[in-house]
Formats: structure tokens, C-alpha cells, sequence
């Protein structure tokens, strides 16, 4: 029932599209038809031929008609208008009705305006910008390179052109051929104007996406920050339709998906483990953040290999003019960064440093506890990461860059015995990803727009356990006894990418290009090692399991075509086509991605898309929260890729400083891969196809937000009603009967406010509310045969009792809601420097949110009861931090 009423609301939406009517020539009779087959003549001939059935007359010189030899018209009981709207549109004339006489011209010259916005200070170039011509109100939107490219007919022109944080800027000259210039914005002030989009205060109104976001890294450093981190992820947190699952993690889970159904890109590569702290900060250090642009409806043809969204992350490139930078110290992390030119005006370097000092903290504790014990304990934790790159212009029309990430985590608990017979303990586990892309950019004339590049993207995990124990002998000398596990899973991409960006009018842009992949698995590999110390017994190696290498070739052609067809509507049509192939296995798929807009009022306008997308590989895992333990396996014989289409529809306003935005979705997914009930509590790899069931899952919703982004007072709200079910049709899980997903949340609340009490001082508050997360706990119990005895009570001896799950995601966890506060202080110093202190409560009311929850047995006098108890993470967390520029 709820999906007729979300369907009810799309044909709402969608009806002022019936019926629209184009504007007409202004004619002085449009009575008059007009019959003729004509067919490659002159076009004197068919004027002479129109003449005669409607008695007017054609006005023209007569050379101008003498090139158009070849032309044809065939029209049978047709509206004059009609007939010269075919005859002329594909000609370069141009014609008006005065009278009884239709007057021809040739079409004036057109003229290419092409260039680069980009930071007045650092020379950067910024994504998104919107440029536009006043008096024509044609316009352009920079791409991720921040280039921009309009058509004009010759003459005075006034070229303007804005962005987020930004002064906007104008240029005025007079248009009498093709043309480069480069704008250049200066920043607004450190504690500028915050908004979510990075274009003009129309574009949710004017272009032809529903469902997309752009994030740039001022929206994300304006939020309270969690342990004095801020985040990108976090931020999509809080927008309608996105989920962060898990209390304090940084997981996204959008419009019903899972958490491996989001492509986050990393500079063109394939990022896959995003977080640090098991989730708590995403891989994303702000400071190297650059743009992040979030799609979750209507999906470029030139993205794939995901069912949910993509997050497609920028990093800044380096100020070209002076030497910046910034320090920043936190509770529990540092961060660095230095940014300036290699060659002034030509070339920069940008590198952002980040790490915790968790280990400096925790290990000096753990120390003065077991001061006294038999053993010395060994641990800690700590993550960092490290982002450069460098940017190098060859010509005007032509650069390049290199990208580099590596981040790590590194987790250690250990025991060394004070006594030497003793046993000692050591647990390590490292993973981390390595990430390098090389990009080059070439303009090859004013309207096309070529980027080729290549990366390479690595993600690794590593635990090492050793244990050494004195392992008395009959002769009471003894030997020690050592041991030696090593545990191991891995993936590698090296990818090439090749796209085209041609403009060949202002209202018509295409976008084509092809990208592979290679993607290179080793799920698992784990040995063990033996040997006693100074034995003449040679070293045991025991491997455990090793799996081969396993090779997956991706390859995918796409095409985009967007162009307005009428002052009101513009279509937005695309095809993306892929093979995938691995161990013998070829798949092949053809994904259609259409989206169109219609003006409804200068301020107002329906939106319409629909997308399919694939997905050929699966993260196998069974926890709540992301481990390093999760396995990236591809797709088998056996198990087919993940498939989802989705069609989205939406009104949007812009009233004043206020944008309204209402969609509805409806998303299906096919092929998606569960455990099988009963399934084991870590992932595995060996044998994985044998323990999942393939089923499919909905999902639907509506989605609201209004949302103001300039003033001293800017933010949002957001809500949510939504759906998301699985079935399982062969039974394998929850017996075949539908169930909710994990992060089935009925109700979603996001309330967003950021207020510049002066030029020192903004303050900024976060509330969230969301309907509870759904897990599946053990609810049912049997009693063991035999029975238990009475010395079985008494004794609570009760692992006899056997416990299940009625069914799967039974439980939902109570409602989750808090609220977030910072303030930022800002103080200016001599040359340029200034220092900003942030100061945030997460949490600031104490809401107890529970983390998960578990059965706790209890035998009573009435019998065996049993409780539910509930994990708290955190009740409140207070943040400061420090941040210094020069």
C-alpha cells in the first residue's frame, strides 16, 4: 500500500509534464497547411512551392540561398509553422514573420568562451563553480578539472561566475572570436558562508540530476566535531536518505543498501576500507579534502560497479602563488599539512600528515595497573594516514598530476611473564591501503576536453600472533616452546580511465569514455609455525589454508548525452556497458541511465530519472560494525552480480534563501548475498558460496529537505519515511519470508544550523533522531535432553539449554536521537597567520543510545529467564581542538 501511495506522489509530480506546450513563432496567420514531398532540390524551389499553397511571400538576398542546393522537406496536411521549423532548424538561417512576408537571415557567428575557474590566492582550480552570461542567462558548471566551456552569439558580454565560500567575480569585453579566460574568485573569509552545494542558488531547480550532493570541504569542517575530528563521511551521515548505521561509526547505508553498495573514490581510485578506529574516522583526513560530490538517484553513465551511491572525493592540489599551511591537535589526533608552488604559477605540491597518539595514552595505564602482576603488559593502538600531491601545467591547455595516499592501522595487545617459566603472548594486526594515480588533462579545442589516467589501489590486513611458554621435561631441565601464526587477506585494482567532455553548445554537453580494471584477490592465507629453542628438531610449518590468487578483469565503454530541448525541458540520457570476467566466468551488462527536467515556473520544476547499476563484488561480513577481517570476494558461476534498478522523481523550489526539495524512490536489488541462517560469526572465505543464500531486497521512500545556504544563519532539516525489506526465495534465510534489513529506519530527522555570531566567533548544532536499527538476537530456548538434574541448577550448569533466532532481524534496538554542539573561535594574527579553537559536545542531552544488545541468562525460581542486555558506547563526548595557519 505504501508503494501505491509513493507511486500516487511520482504521477503528482510528474503531471504538469502533460500536456506542456512549446512556445510557438510568432506568426501572423497559423492557419495555413502545407503538402509537399521534396526531396534533395534547392531550397529556392520549395520556397517557391510553400508560396504558392499559403500565399506568402520570402524575403531574402538572393546569394544567400545559392550553397543550399540539396535540401528536403516532405510534409503532408502540416502547420506552416510546423514545416519551417524542419526546414530551417538544421540550416544556419534563421527566419521572422512580419505580415504576409517571412523574412530570412543568415544566423549569427557564434563564438567559444573556454576556460578554468580557479582560487585568486592559490591558484587552484575549483570544481563546480557555476559560470553564466547575464544578459543571455546561459551558463555553465565547472567540471572536476574546473573547466568551463559556453557558446555566444558576438557582442558586448558580462561573464560571472560564483561558488561556495567564494567572492563572485565578473569579467565584461566584447565577443568577436573564440576566446580563453580564466576566473579567478577570492575567498569569502575563514568563517565564510556555509552551504551544501557548490553552484548557483537555482541549480537544484535548473539541472537535470535528483538526488546528487556536493560537499566541499568547508561544509564538512563547519560541523561539531567528534573527538575533535571532523569528517566527510559524517557529514553525508546527515543528509535525507543516508544512514550511519551503528552509534558513533563511520558507515553510510544509503536508501535501503548495504554497506558494500557504495563506490567511494579517492581521486579516480577505488577506495576500499574507508575507515580508521573500526569506524569512528573515516580514511578522508580533512585537511587534504579538497570536493566531494554524493550520488544517490540519478547516477553519471560514466560511474559503475555499485548499487546505492558514490561518493567521488577530490583532494586539494597545492597553492601555485605562496607557501600556506596549518597544524591542528586534537584529543586523540594530530594533523599536519603544507601546501605551496614547485614553480610559481605552474606547478604545486600539497601534502596533508595524520596521527593518532591513542598508544601514548593507553599504554602508560595499562602499565601503572599491572604494576604489580606476574606479567608486563604490551599494547596500544594508533592509525595514520598521508595524502601529497602534485600538480604541474605544462601549457594553458594542458597538466598533469600525481596523486599518492597510505593510510595504516596498527593494533597490539600483548603479555611478557616476569618469571621465566612464564608464558608469554604477543597479538598484532595491521592493515591499511596504498593508493597512486597519475591523471593527465588536455584541452584539444574550446569545446572538448580530454583527461586520461591511471592508478593503482592496494588493501591489505595482517594479524601476527607468537607465543613462547617453559615446557617442563621429566629431567626438570625444560625447553622452551615457541609458536608463530600469521593470518593474511588482500586486494589490488590497477586501473585505466580515458573520458571526454565536449560542449557543443551551451545547451548541449556530451560525455563519453572508457575505464578497465584489474583487480587482483587473495581472500585468505593463514600458517602456523612450531619449534623449540636450541632443539635439534628441525622448525614444524603448518599451513593452515592458502587460497590461489584469484584474477578479475573489468571493462566498461560509456556515453552521456544532456541537452535542452525546450526553454523548459532538458533530458539528461546515458548508457553504460561492462564485462566483467573472472575464473572462466564472463558477464556482460548494458545499464540505461535517464533523467529529465521540466521548469514548471521560473523557480520551480519536476525531475524524473531512473538507473540501473551492477555490482561484482561482495564484502563478506557478519558484524555491525566495519573489521579489517572483511573479506572483498568477486562474483562465481555460482553466484551472479548484484543487480538494482531505481527510479527517483522530485519537485524542487527555491523561494527567496530557502530550497525545497521532495523525492520519491523506488529501488529493487536482485542477486544480494546473506548468510545462511545459522551462519558462522566471522567471515571466511573457504567455502563462502556454500554458506550464503541469494535473495532479493526493496526498498522505498520519501525524502523532504529545506535547506539555507547564505546568511549569517545557514543549515538544514531533512526527513526520511523509508522501507527496505529482503527474500530470500529458496529459503536459505528466514525460512523464505520477507524480513526487514539491518538499517530499516522508519523515520529519519536531521536538523543542521550553523550561525556566524561575528567574524571570531560561529557557533553550530547538529540533532538527529532515526527509529532503531535491526538485529537478530537468540529468542527462542529448548531444554536439552536428558533433562538437567537439581546439582545442574545448583550448581548453574546450564550450556545444556540450546537457543535460536525466531526469525531474522527480530529485535529493533529503541529509538536513537542526540544532539551535537560546537563553537568555533577564530583569532587573527600578523601576516596572514590565525589560530581557531574548537570546542564540541557530542551528545549533549546524555541520551542513552545502546550500541547492540544480547541475551543474558538468569535462572530464577520460576525457571530460566531471560534479559536483553543493552551496550552503551558512550554517553557524552567532549572535544577540543587547536588549529593553527600560517
Amino acid at each position: 500500500m505504501y508503494r501505491v501511495y509513493l507511486f500516487v506522489i511520482g504521477i503528482c509530480i510528474c503531471c504538469p509534464l502533460i500536456g506542456a506546450k512549446e512556445p510557438l513563432h510568432l506568426l501572423a496567420d497559423p492557419t495555413p497547411t502545407v503538402t509537399l514531398d521534396m526531396k534533395r532540390v534547392p531550397l529556392q524551389d520549395i520556397l517557391l512551392e510553400i508560396e504558392k499553397q499559403t500565399g506568402l511571400f520570402f524575403s531574402y538576398e538572393s546569394s544567400m540561398l545559392k550553397e543550399f542546393r540539396h535540401v528536403s522537406l516532405t510534409a503532408r496536411d502540416e502547420s506552416l509553422s510546423y514545416c519551417l521549423k524542419r526546414l530551417f532548424e538544421p540550416l544556419p538561417l534563421v527566419y521572422r514573420i512580419t505580415g504576409r512576408y517571412v523574412i530570412l537571415k543568415r544566423k549569427p557567428r557564434q563564438y567559444t568562451i573556454s576556460g578554468f575557474v580557479r582560487d585568486s590566492a592559490s591558484y587552484e582550480s575549483l570544481i563546480a563553480a557555476t559560470v553564466v552570461e547575464r544578459s543571455s542567462g546561459k551558463g555553465s558548471v565547472s567540471n572536476n578539472y574546473g573547466f568551463y566551456s559556453i557558446t555566444l552569439s558576438p557582442g558586448k558580454v558580462v561573464l560571472s561566475s560564483s561558488y561556495v565560500g567564494y567572492e563572485p567575480c565578473s569579467v565584461t569585453f566584447e565577443l568577436t572570436r573564440d576566446t580563453m579566460i580564466d576566473l579567478s574568485l577570492s575567498p569569502a573569509g575563514v568563517l565564510g558562508e556555509v552551504v551544501i552545494k557548490g553552484i548557483s542558488p537555482r541549480s537544484d531547480v535548473l539541472n537535470s540530476r535528483v538526488g546528487v550532493s556536493d560537499v566541499p570541504a568547508s561544509r564538512v569542517k563547519s560541523l561539531p566535531a567528534l573527538l575533535g575530528e571532523t569528517d566527510v563521511v559524517k557529514t553525508l551521515q546527515r543528509l535525507p536518505g543516508v544512514t550511519g548505521g551503528t552509534e558513533g561509526m563511520s558507515g553510510l547505508f544509503v536508501r535501503g543498501g548495504d554497506g558494500d553498495d557504495n563506490l567511494f573514490l579517492l581521486d579516480g581510485n577505488p577506495v576500499y576500507h574507508t575507515d580508521h578506529v573500526l569506524g569512528f574516522f573515516s580514511a578522508f583526513n580533512p585537511d587534504a579534502v579538497k570536493n566531494a560530490t554524493f550520488y544517490k538517484g540519478s547516477f553519471p553513465a560514466e560511474y559503475g560497479g555499485r548499487l546505492s551511491s558514490v561518493i567521488d572525493v577530490r583532494t586539494n592540489e597545492g597553492n601555485r602563488k605562496e607557501y600556506h599551511g596549518n597544524i591542528s591537535i586534537g584529543l586523540l589526533a594530530a594533523r599536519a599539512n603544507l601546501e605551496g608552488p614547485i614553480i610559481k604559477d605552474r606547478s604545486s605540491f600539497n601534502v596533508s600528515v595524520r596521527r593518532t597518539w591513542m598508544e601514548l595514552i593507553t599504554w602508560p595505564l595499562m602499565t601503572a595497573v599491572n604494576k604489580k602482576a606476574d606479567t608486563e603488559v604490551k599494547g596500544g593502538y594508533h592509525f595514520y594516514d598521508m595524502n601529497a600531491k602534485v600538480d604541474y601545467s605544462f601549457t594553458d591547455r594542458s597538466r598533469a598530476y600525481l596523486s599518492f595516499y597510505m593510510g595504516s592501522d596498527s593494533y597490539r595487545n600483548g603479555e611478557d611473564s616476569k618469571d621465566i617459566h612464564g608464558e608469554d603472548r604477543d597479538f598484532r594486526w595491521r592493515w591499511g591501503n596504498l593508493i597512486g594515480s597519475a591523471g593527465w588533462n588536455y584541452l584539444i579545442n574550446r569545446k572538448l576536453f580530454a583527461t586520461f589516467t591511471g592508478g593503482y589501489t592496494r588493501y591489505r590486513s595482517h594479524i601476527i600472533q607468537k607465543q613462547n611458554a617453559f615446557v617442563s621435561s621429566p629431567d626438570k631441565n625444560g625447553q622452551v616452546y615457541f609458536q608463530e601464526g600469521h593470518y593474511r587477506s588482500a586486494m589490488e585494482d590497477v586501473n585505466l580511465r580515458a573520458s571526454f567532455d565536449y560542449r557543443p553548445n551551451v545547451d548541449h554537453r556530451i560525455r563519453m569514455g572508457s575505464d578497465y580494471l584489474f583487480h587482483l584477490f587473495r581472500p585468505e592465507q593463514s600458517n602456523m609455525s612450531s619449534w623449540y629453542k636450541d632443539s635439534v628438531v628441525s622448525q614444524m610449518n603448518n599451513t593452515i589454508f592458502s587460497h590461489s590468487l584469484i584474477h578479475g578483469h573489468e571493462v566498461s565503454l560509456y556515453a552521456e548525452d544532456e541537452m535542452l530541448l525546450t526553454d523548459r525541458l532538458r533530458v539528461n540520457a546515458g548508457l553504460r556497458f561492462t564485462l566483467f570476467h573472472v575464473q572462466g566466468e564472463t558477464y556482460q551488462s548494458f545499464q540505461p541511465r535517464f533523467s529529465t527536467r521540466y521548469l514548471l515556473g521560473r523557480n520551480l520544476s519536476a525531475k524524473v530519472s531512473y538507473t540501473k547499476m551492477n555490482q561484482y563484488i561482495h564484502l563478506l561480513s557478519n558484524s555491525y560494525i566495519s573489521q579489517p577481517t572483511d573479506i572483498w570476494v568477486p562474483v562465481t558461476g555460482n553466484i551472479r552480480p548484484m543487480h538494482a534498478h531505481q527510479v527517483t522523481s522530485g519537485l524542487f523550489w527555491h523561494y527567496k534563501e530557502l530550497d525545497f526539495s521532495v523525492e520519491g524512490y523506488y529501488k529493487r536489488m536482485n542477486n544480494l548475498v546473506e548468510y545462511k541462517d545459522n551462519g558462522p560469526v566471522l567471515p571466511s572465505f573457504t567455502g563462502w558460496e556454500d554458506r550464503v543464500g541469494v535473495g532479493k531486497g526493496r526498498s522505498y521512500g520519501l525524502e523532504l529537505m529545506v535547506q539555507k545556504k547564505t546568511g549569517r544563519f545557514n543549515g538544514w532539516i531533512g526527513y526520511t519515511l523509508s522501507w527496505s525489506d529482503r527474500w530470500f526465495p529458496d529459503g536459505t534465510v528466514n525460512k523464505g519470508r520477507r524480513f526487514p534489513s539491518k538499517y530499516d529506519n522508519r523515520h529519519k530527522v536531521d536538523i543542521v544550523a550553523s550561525y556566524k555570531l561575528s567574524k571570531k566567533v560561529e557557533l553550530t548544532a547538529a540533532w538527529m533522531y532515526k527509529s532503531g536499527n535491526h538485529l537478530t538476537i537468540q529468542d527462542v530456548q529448548y531444554r536439552p535432553l536428558p533433562e538437567l538434574t537439581e546439582r545442574d541448577y545448583r550448581e548453574e550448569l546450564w550450556w545444556g539449554y540450546g537457543q535460536n533466532a525466531s526469525s531474522r532481524n527480530n529485535y529493533q534496538l529503541p529509538a536513537y536521537h542526540r544532539l551535537d554542539l560546537g563553537v568555533n573561535f577564530c583569532r587573527y594574527k600578523k601576516n596572514g597567520r590565525m589560530g581557531i579553537w574548537n570546542l564540541s559536545l557530542c551528545n549533549a542531552y546524555f541520551k542513552a543510545n545502546p550500541f547492540s544488545v544480547r541475551p543474558v541468562y538468569y535462572q530464577t525460581e520460576k525457571g530460566r529467564e531471560v534479559v536483553l542486555e543493552q551496550t552503551l558506547l558512550f554517553l557524552f563526548v567532549p572535544s577540543v581542538s587547536y588549529t593553527y595557519k600560517f
